[in-house]
Parts: structure tokens; sequence; C-alpha cells
């Protein structure tokens, strides 16, 4: 399929959906809605070469697995809100543009207004088992929510290069051992390692090794290690 000027595509509500095009035939895409496709499985690895993307709303598709990555040169807009499926979050190609705004929330949508990315919400994705190393890409984060992810096991090195990051809720995960490369963020304020189940049982057997702060995180005012 060649649609060479075709710059918005609106898919929203195709509940029959399992799979994307191979958007290879549209360089000049700026808009994809993709949301409510709740039987979509797979998005085409093609979405990566969309460097014109500038919205992609992928929001509530609940039997979304897995997409390979997302093009941020011109990307504004992105939200996953209510991927319940979603098992791995996309590489990040390209080099972000100096001011945009990215939203990416697994429970709350934040208003859309030009500036930096400062949250990234996948709270509550239980089948999201870890973040690429290319998350450190993402300078501008100020606050990362993992909570609740029951599955996520691991966070990767590259969460030290998140210089401006203040605020990492990682409660109620399957992580064990922060990577050492934690102790770089030297703006983190709030950090969290929740291990009580939101319905107020325990974790059992959990084994947790915090990583020798030396010299790091030296803005850090709450550290939460309960339980």
């Amino acid at each position: 399929m060649f649609l060479p000027f075709l710059r918005w595509l609106d898919l929203r509500g195709s509940k029959g959906l399992m799979r994307t095009p191979d958007f290879t035939g549209m360089p000049n895409l700026e808009y994809l809605n993709l949301s409510g496709c709740t039987s979509l499985k797979k998005v085409h690895h093609s979405l990566g070469c969309s460097r014109k993307l500038i919205r992609l709303d992928l929001s509530h598709c609940k039997s979304l697995e897995r997409f390979p990555c997302v093009n941020v040169e011109s990307l504004e807009y992105l939200t996953l809100q209510y991927c319940s499926s979603l098992e791995k979050f996309p590489e990040i190609l390209g080099r972000m543009k100096p001011k945009l705004d990215i939203s990416v929330e697994g429970s709350k949508m934040r208003s859309h207004f030009p500036g930096w990315l400062t949250v990234l919400d996948l709270s509550s994705l239980k089948n999201l088992v870890s973040l690429p190393s290319s998350i450190g890409m993402l300078k501008s984060l100020v606050k990362l929510n993992i909570s609740g992810c029951s599955k996520f096991e691991s966070l990767s090195e590259g969460i030290g290069d998140l210089g401006n990051l203040e605020s990492l809720d990682a409660s109620y995960t399957l992580i064990s051992q922060p990577p050492s490369s934690i102790i770089q963020l030297n703006k983190l304020k709030s950090l969290s390692f929740v291990k009580q189940k939101t319905g107020g049982g325990l974790v059992d057997g959990v084994f947790f090794v915090f990583p020798h702060m030396n010299e790091g995180l030296r803005s850090l005012e709450e550290l939460d290690l309960s339980y």
C-alpha cells in the first residue's frame, strides 16, 4: 500500500483489527489513532520508520502485547493508556526534538501542552516485565511510575541516564535489585520499592538488595522500602 500523501490515519474502534498495516508506504504519516482496537496484538515494525509521526494513540488496546519501536524525532504525544496486556515498552529510536510533549500513561491522561516530556506513567500494566535501555534517551523525564506492574522484574542500567528524574515509584513490582546506575540520579527526591500488595497481603519470599549509595542520590528526600 503506497499512500505518499497520507497524513492522518484513524482506525479507532476497529474491534476486529488484529495487526496494523505496513507503514513503509506512508512516509508523511503524522497522526495515527488506534484507540479502542481491542483485538490488536501487533504493531508493524515499520512504524519505527515514521519520522514525521506527531501523535500516536494506542489507548484501550487491551490485547496489545508488544510493538517493537517508536521514533521520537517528531513525536509529540503517545498514550498507552489501559494497554493491560503490554509486555514490553517499545525501543526508542531517533533524536528527540529539544522541546516536545509526550504523554505515555497507564492510568491517567495528561493534557497536551508544549514543553518537555516530564511524566511516564505505566502504572498497573500487569504484563509489563521491563523497560528498554533506550529509556535513558528521555532526558527531560521528571516522574516515572511503574507501580502495580506485578510482573516487572528489572530496571535497565539506562535508568541512570535520566538526569532530571525526581520521582521513581516501583512499588508492587518483582524488582529485587535496582541497577547500580540508580545512584547517578542526583536530582531524585522520591524513591519507592514497597513490597506490600494493594490488597493488604505481603509478598512472600522477597529478597531485596539496594546498591551501595556512596556519593550518589544527593537530593533524595523520601525512600520507601517497606515490607
